[in-house]
Parts: structure tokens; C-alpha cells; sequence
């Protein structure tokens, strides 16, 4: 009876415990990856009757209960350590405590292949850009790294191994490249030829992005193609000390933060390096690189900081990343004349990985042949500007003050409200020029 009793109360208080908590300002801990805060929904006649309201308020209430952050981690952990899987979109548990996201082993299998067709295209057209950018002083140079899949298939899933690899996106773009004469540098081969006779680990276990030392390799090897290609002396980054250590830093666990399991899973070592500028070379190249989140693993190295002169990084040709700035973050469509901007560089270098040739080429290359050979059968110029559009709404207090009072007047979120806007500043502004 009193067994009974306890078990009653102790349930009670388990249920009304996060309640409890969340009372006296229990706050969750951070989960790692991308988070969005839900703010609470003003109701509307529009958003209740459909659904949007309940939608919005059901998301808000799970993000305000008390310990979500520990069920969440709970629940992560049981999956990952009895079923070896991930809760974690795209995220793929390998053999050995290897994780991989799924687009870089279906690039490896060739499973995400792009038509033959489509790539020619593109990179026909890219060379029309780079004769064009060749016109105005500026080179192009396209590189391409190792993703995770294509150094290290021996730890896919064992379903994988039962797959038969074709012909990949890597193999496609590499031989329209040489068809083209386009400056390509294959790092991809060239590293993963590296495996295993480095005397540091080029990739984590945990980790989907190249370690510091496969940055540090590739910076070196790119410093020294541009010196010989220009015959210029660039200052070059020199290792003055390395630790090996099991606790990893910066991105070297990123997919296991991503993951939000309770136990930390256990890495192989790897290498932090710290680095010292070699001042004998003092020439200088501005060089402005678009690229992937691959490129950051260069930059956190000090390439852009130290290497090349005044330049920046525009990722997914979208946020602008340049050391040393203090204007905070910058995107490229609030450039006033991107081909302007483009020209200031002596070299303009794009920066890929195999695993993201399914969407990246398409991307970045037709983004460039929009500006420079403006073929109206592409509809960049219009998401362009209403991008641009966008930004500008959020950024001045009175117009996004407007569009609240609008938003709300017609019953429909604030973001509905800025994209309409944005779409019709950004029509106007295409039909005045």
C-alpha cells in the first residue's frame, strides 16, 4: 500500500516537476546546430482558422517546457547507441563511430548525378565567364575538395557496401574543366591520395568538414600555385606547434554537436595547430573566393587574414565574410554593383566540395553568367533583387515598422508581408532598367 502510494506521488511530481521549473525560470541549455527561436503568435482570425496559429503555438510551447533540452539528448542517445542511427536529418551513423552526411556518400556512390547535358552547359558557360573576367584582369580558378564520403567509404553503413558506385558528378566536372581549360585544382584526388602517409589525420570521425591539417596542406599547395603562377612572393603560413588531442576543437566534431546525444562519442586524435606568418614574402593578391562551408576551414586558418590582401569570402555567393571588418553581416545582393565588385579582385576563386557538384556548379556559376552574360532565360535576376528587396525591409526600423502594421491589417505573418513587398520593389526596379 505505501509501495503504491509513493509510486503515485512520485509520478505527480515528475509531471508537474518541468512545470515547476519552467515557474521559478528554469531556462534550457543550448542544443548544438541550428536553432530558430519560436516567438510567441498573435492571433488572427486568418492564422486560427488556418491552423497556423495552433501550428506556431504548439512549436512555442514544446521550446518553453522545462528539461526539453535533456529528453531531447535522452532520446538522441538511446537511437544512437542501440539502433546506431542519428534523429539528425541527413546525418548517417557509420562503422567505427564514423558519421557522414548522406549527399557526400550518394556523391561518392554517384547516386546524386547531374545530367551530362546540364554540366556541359554550365561549365560552357562558365568559360564565357571567364574569358569575360579575363577581359577586366581577373582570373578564375575552381577548387575542388574532399568531402567526407570520398575519403573515408570503408566506414559506410553496411547497406552502402551493397550498392554499385557509378559515375560521379566529381568525374563529370573534372573532364569538362580540362575540356575547357579552366583553372581547376583537384584537391580531391590529390588529398585522398595522402591517406594514411600524413603524418597528421586529414579528417575526424565526428566531423564532415576537412581537420586543420588537410586546411594547412591546402593552403600551402594553393600559396605555392599562385606564386608560381604569377611569380609573386606570398607571405606563407608556417607551423610552430601541433597538439594532439582526443577533445576536439573548432569544427572538428561538428556533426556530433549537431547530434545532441548525451555521451560524448569517442574521436580519434587530431591535430590543433598554431601557425606563424612567413614575412620574407611581402607581394601582394586580392582575391575574393565564393564557395561552401569548406572554404571556412582555410579562412579560420588565416588565409583570407593572412595570405591574401583585402579580401573576402561570399558564401553560397550569399553572406559576405571578410577579416577584420566591423560593419557585422553583409550580403552581396546589398553590393550596388557586384560585377564592380567582383573586378577589384585579381583572382576570383571558387571553392567546392565533391559532395555539393550536385547543386553548387548550378549555383555559383550561373549566378556569375547572370551578371556577365545576361541571358534572360535565367530568373537570377529576379530572386536576385528580391533578395536585395528583402534585406533592405529589414533593415530600415520604419519600412519593417510598415510591414508589421501591414501584415497585421491583412491578417498574414510578417514574413508573407515582406516577401509581397520585396517581389514588387523588385518587378518595379527590373522594369525602370
Amino acid at each position: 500500500m505505501y509501495m503504491k502510494r509513493f509510486l503515485f506521488i512520485l509520478l505527480i511530481a515528475l509531471l508537474f516537476t518541468p512545470m515547476i521549473s519552467q515557474y521559478f525560470g528554469y531556462k534550457n541549455g543550448n542544443l548544438g546546430g541550428y536553432y530558430v527561436k519560436i516567438q510567441k503568435p498573435e492571433i488572427s482570425f486568418k492564422a486560427f482558422n488556418s491552423l497556423e496559429f495552433q501550428n506556431i503555438l504548439e512549436k512555442y510551447g514544446k521550446q518553453q517546457i522545462a528539461f526539453a533540452d535533456f529528453f531531447i539528448k535522452f532520446s538522441n542517445q538511446i537511437r544512437y547507441t542501440f539502433l546506431k542511427s542519428s534523429n539528425v536529418n541527413n546525418v548517417i551513423v557509420g562503422k567505427d563511430n564514423y558519421l557522414y552526411y548522406d549527399y557526400y556518400i550518394n556523391s561518392y556512390l554517384g547516386r546524386d548525378t547531374v545530367p551530362q547535358d546540364t554540366i556541359s552547359l554550365v561549365v560552357k558557360e562558365l568559360a564565357q565567364v571567364r574569358d569575360s573576367l579575363k577581359a577586366k584582369g581577373v582570373d578564375l580558378i575552381i577548387m575542388v575538395a574532399p568531402g567526407k564520403g570520398s575519403f573515408y567509404p570503408e566506414y559506410f553503413p553496411e547497406f552502402y557496401s551493397r550498392l554499385k558506385p557509378e559515375i560521379t558528378n566529381y568525374e563529370k566536372y573534372s573532364k569538362e574543366f580540362y575540356k575547357h581549360n579552366i583553372n581547376y585544382l583537384d584537391f580531391n584526388s590529390w588529398l585522398c591520395s595522402l591517406k594514411g602517409k600524413t603524418k597528421y589525420r586529414l579528417f575526424s570521425n565526428t566531423s564532415v568538414h576537412w581537420g586543420q591539417y588537410a586546411c594547412y596542406l591546402a593552403i600551402d599547395s594553393l600559396t605555392s600555385y599562385l606564386d608560381k603562377k604569377y611569380t609573386i612572393n606570398l607571405p606563407r603560413l608556417k607551423i610552430s606547434n601541433v597538439k594532439e588531442s582526443t577533445k576536439m576543437m573548432r569544427s572538428d566534431d561538428d556533426v556530433e554537436k549537431l547530434m545532441n546525444v548525451m555521451q560524448n562519442i569517442p574521436d580519434y586524435p587530431m591535430p590543433n595547430l598554431e601557425l606563424k606568418v612567413d614575412s620574407t614574402g611581402n607581394d601582394k593578391l586580392r582575391v575574393l573566393s565564393i564557395g561552401d562551408s569548406y572554404f571556412y576551414g582555410l579562412s579560420d586558418l588565416g588565409l583570407n587574414r593572412s595570405v591574401f590582401y583585402d579580401s573576402e569570402f561570399w558564401f553560397y555567393f550569399d553572406e559576405v565574410d571578410k577579416p577584420n571588418s566591423q560593419t557585422g553581416i553583409r550580403y552581396v545582393v546589398e553590393y550596388d554593383n557586384v560585377k564592380e565588385q567582383i573586378e577589384k579582385h585579381d583572382v576570383l576563386l571558387i571553392v567546392m566540395t565533391d559532395g555539393t557538384l550536385s547543386t553548387s556548379p548550378t549555383s555559383f556559376f550561373r549566378k556569375l553568367y547572370y551578371f556577365y552574360c545576361k541571358n534572360p532565360k535565367y530568373n537570377d535576376g529576379f530572386k536576385h533583387y528580391v533578395r536585395k528587396y528583402t534585406i533592405a525591409i529589414k533593415n530600415n526600423k520604419q519600412w519593417l515598422k510598415d510591414m508589421e502594421l501591414k501584415a497585421k491589417k491583412n491578417g498574414m505573418s510578417l514574413e508573407e508581408a515582406i516577401d509581397i513587398d520585396a517581389k514588387y520593389m523588385a518587378m518595379e526596379y527590373l522594369k525602370k532598367n
